[in-house]
């Protein structure tokens, strides 16, 4: 299976205001990577230390 092709098929070009897709595929893995830490995170409830 070939990635681009199978992109060049759906959307007719590789890149987007001149950065390759795979730029932008993996800068989108990352921000929802980011996402998900900051919900996991702002949902944990405080520690009580005594």
């Amino acid at each position: 299976m070939n990635w681009t092709e199978i992109w060049i098929d759906l959307f007719g070009t590789i890149t987007l205001w001149g950065l390759n897709m795979g730029f932008w595929v993996s800068m989108g893995v990352v921000a929802l990577i980011v996402v998900l830490m900051n919900l996991v995170f702002w949902c944990m409830k405080p520690n009580k230390s005594e």
